[in-house]
């Protein structure tokens, strides 16, 4: 009995040895005490620091954030649930530091996949490596987006669950499924749990079509009941985040629901309830941009990289003038990237070895898995490719429900980088089992090295003349226009040095994948003719797998990617500015920073007109376009822009000018509140927008009819001695006191948001009108009152309920399940 235990454990605790050590190793800073300085983390920290700080220092859970765009819901930045579940995360991976938890947890999830489809043991552990260190995992993890991360390491096991069930295990594979997309939904990364579902209808159509020929239809409607069952419970836990995301989505620009008239021109770039196309298809990914799975460096690698001393653009520099160690800072930022997309941190690689076995699995698997596999990377390499294959997407884009709602269509590349290893691990366990007739492996074999190593030297011979390395829209254009002041002489040099190291880039990735396709070639040959046995034909692939991925990931997240914590916090320091503008006591107002209006860290010091978000309201993006950017100052006045950052440019150091922030008060900004003479009443957006260009907001407030019969003909009016003051400041909830010998109507410098915020006048609930096209009007009868707005959305206090429940609900059937299977494989052990 000990010795089954040993045999049926020891390997999977091997395997998990093997995962640490790897992660560890790649991520070797942080065993030194560095850690990752990511860009989106970073911002998210400085977007989200006024909401955690206020759940620290209250214990009260933040659901609204005043700390960026005048005010906004933190459902998509910071939003405090009792989604249980999430504890299992943890558990999973091992409360490891970053990015170690990251590789990590991919390595584990699709060693589960494989070890579902019962593949040798070795094969499952390079698969897993292979798919954890495809480069897109180090790209998107140095840039902080953690949470995409996440979800893509739970496709793999959510795929296995899958599987599973379809395969009879039914409580298992559909509590796998459960507990796995439950995480991914948790997670919060809709737009790959998005793609993951496409993948799942394509696996549903493969398994019908498959028991109809097989005559086991009732086998596939129970197994798809279950999946059905425990698809929609994985769901429950996350309703808290589903429903708050999808109320919100509907005011912001994903929703698609700007009153304004679009100019003339660009009626067609709008979607019905979506993004517009040109914002949503910015970073499409061009069809021959693909290749870059064989050669990472084909369009010249990030959009920003360094070059060595020994290139031709250093050369070119210093032979303009350029001192060695000027030039070679220079070199250490050059814009390598040529191609379509707006910026890029890299190309797209999924390792040599798995391209060359996914083409050979084309030939030799049979499986009619083989279909769904190859239409699931069909479709994300077509979606990826946006507006680059826009008879498609449009297409999709327009009438697929939801998807509106996604940009970047780029990241649907999550499919195959999925689906593609999976395919090439299944030839490999084909090739060590001996499933293929060995006479017939080799010619196939043949067949592939042509293909692979073909397609390797046709990019190498276009390197030389047939491709230009340069476009229309290359950014070195600008950087070398600059750079040498308009010399044309200069310009062309420049630039045709650059354009040479970037298809030397490319020349040398792409020998490099040949090198190594020829190499795992060779090592299958003579596995097939058994000069090589089949451990060490495994251990060496397995090698070679992850050093190929290894070494490209490096240029992604290497050593450079790491700081000290301390480096890391000097991030949020304050400038001298930001501390001499939170020197004012007044616990409420807002700066606007005119030198980076979007800028995150504004909102970490500050209560900001700007700031960062990729979800702002549809109200304020339409404020932005149309007051903010032309700086009206009754509009910055109404919403209490108290202080103003500028640029002060004094002369620096040899007389260069050296940009410094500066700050002053604005005089005219109107408080928290304030009363108002008249109302101006608009008949649609397009009017009320255009009222504000000229309107005196301190003593008039403009109003879509739309609530003239919530007003009912009234009339405002105030004494002089009227005010409105603000008594308490709180995220979820803001207290006035009002004085006014008349009955007025009170303008609040605060965001309308109708889903949720409510006003209640000496206890009792009034009505909140949108004024000025963003902010809150109340009537205010008169006299002296309390007024007490508070943000009280259902989606979140009773969907936070059903997230409490359900997770429970969850958790205790998880337990369930695993004490039935322990249970069954008790029973099944052989006596001794």
């Amino acid at each position: 009995m000990k010795q089954n235990w040993q045999k049926a454990v020891l390997p999977h605790v091997y395997a998990i040895l093997i995962f640490l050590a790897l992660s560890f190793v790649f991520c070797f800073p942080v065993l030194n005490g560095l850690e990752i300085k990511q860009s989106d983390t970073v911002s998210w920290q400085a977007m989200s620091q006024e909401a955690r700080a206020y759940k620290d220092s209250t214990g009260i859970n933040p659901i609204w954030t005043n700390a960026m765009f005048g005010g906004m819901p933190t459902y998509q930045i910071f939003m405090a649930q009792d989604n249980y579940t999430y504890h299992l995360h943890t558990l999973l991976t091992l409360g490891l530091p970053k990015p170690v938890n990251f590789f990590f947890l991919a390595m584990v999830g699709f060693y589960i996949l494989l070890q579902v489809m019962r593949f040798r043991q070795w094969v499952t552990i390079l698969g897993a490596i292979a798919f954890a260190f495809a480069s897109y995992t180090p790209i998107i993890i140095s840039a902080g987006h953690d949470t995409k991360m996440f979800t893509i390491a739970y496709m793999a096991p959510l795929l296995a669950g899958i599987l599973l069930t379809y395969r009879g295990r039914y409580l298992i594979g559909g509590i796998i499924t459960c507990i796995t997309l439950c995480l991914m939904i948790t997670s919060g990364h809709y737009q790959m749990v998005y793609y993951m579902l496409l993948l799942c209808l394509f696996i549903g159509i493969a398994h019908l079509v498959n028991a109809i020929r097989q005559k086991q239809v009732p086998q596939y409607v129970k197994a798809t009941g279950v999946l059905l069952f425990f698809g929609i419970l994985s769901v429950l836990p996350s309703t808290v985040s589903l429903w708050t995301t999808t109320e919100f989505s509907k005011y912001t620009m994903r929703g698609g629901h700007s009153e304004l008239t679009p100019p003339p021109g660009q009626e067609s770039d709008k979607s019905a309830g979506g993004l517009d196309k040109g914002y949503a298809f910015q970073w499409s990914q061009g069809p021959f941009e693909t290749l870059t799975i064989l050669s990472p460096n084909l369009y010249g690698g990030p959009t920003q990289g360094p070059l060595s001393t020994s290139s031709k653009t250093y050369k070119a520099i210093t032979e303009l003038g350029v001192p060695p160690v000027q030039a070679e800072q220079i070199i250490e930022g050059m814009p390598r990237y040529w191609g379509p997309q707006p910026m890029t941190d890299g190309g797209i690689y999924w390792g040599a070895v798995i391209i060359f076995l996914f083409v050979l699995a084309l030939f030799t698997v049979k499986s009619f898995h083989k279909w769904w596999i190859l239409a699931g990377c069909i479709l994300g390499v077509f979606l990826a490719w946006g507006d680059h294959f826009a008879i498609f997407n449009y297409f999709i884009f327009d009438h697929l429900p939801l998807y509106n709602k996604f940009r970047a269509p780029s990241q649907a590349l999550v499919l195959p980088q999925l689906l593609v290893p999976f395919l090439a691990c299944w030839a490999l366990n084909d090739v060590v089992t001996g499933a293929i007739n060995k006479d017939l492996l080799l010619k196939q074999l043949k067949k592939t090295v042509y293909i692979v190593g073909g397609l390797c030297l046709l990019l190498l011979v276009a390197s030389f003349g047939m491709m230009n390395f340069s476009s229309a829209t290359d950014p070195a254009k600008n950087f070398y226009q600059q750079f040498t002041g308009g010399n044309q002489q200069a310009f062309d040099t420049l630039l045709n040095a650059l354009i040479e190291d970037r298809a030397s880039l490319m020349r040398i990735d792409t020998f490099r994948t040949l090198v190594i396709v020829l190499l795992a070639a060779g090592l299958i040959w003579a596995f097939i003719k058994q000069k090589i046995q089949g451990a060490q034909f495994l251990v060496a692939l397995t090698i070679i797998v992850a050093l190929d991925e290894m070494l490209i990931d490096s240029r992604y997240l290497g050593k450079k990617y790491y700081v000290t914590p301390t480096d890391y916090k000097s991030a949020f320091a304050p400038s001298p500015v930001d501390q001499a503008i939170k020197q004012d006591p007044d616990p409420y107002y807002r700066v606007f920073n005119t030198v980076n209006f979007m800028d995150a860290m504004s909102s970490y010091h500050h209560r900001a007109v700007g700031g960062y978000s990729p979800v702002k309201l549809a109200l304020y993006q339409d404020l932005i376009e149309h007051q903010l950017s032309k700086g009206n100052p009754h509009v910055l006045n109404m919403l209490n822009a108290k202080y103003v950052i500028f640029a002060n440019n004094q002369p620096g150091p040899q007389g260069q000018p050296s940009q410094q922030l500066a700050y002053q008060q604005n005089p005219g900004a109107l408080g928290n509140a304030w009363f108002v003479d008249s109302l101006v009443w608009a008949k649609n957006a397009d009017e009320e927008m255009k009222t504000l260009d000229s309107l005196p907001t301190d003593h008039a407030a403009v109003i879509d009819q739309r609530f003239k019969p919530v007003l009912n003909g009234y009339a405002p009016a105030k004494d002089s001695a009227s005010h409105i003051k603000l008594t308490k400041y709180g995220l979820n909830q803001l207290d006035y006191i009002s004085a006014n010998s008349k009955p007025g109507f009170a303008v609040f410098s605060d965001i309308y948001y109708p889903a949720g915020w409510n006003v209640y006048i000496d206890g009792k609930k009034d009505e909140i009108v949108r004024v000025n096209y963003l902010l809150r009007g109340v009537k205010i009868p008169a006299g002296d009152h309390k007024i007490e707005m508070k943000f009280e959305p259902r989606s979140y206090y009773l969907g936070n309920a059903i997230t409490r429940w359900s997770s429970v609900l969850m958790l205790i059937l998880l337990a369930g399940a695993i004490a039935i299977e322990v249970r069954k494989s008790a029973k099944a052990a052989p006596k001794v």
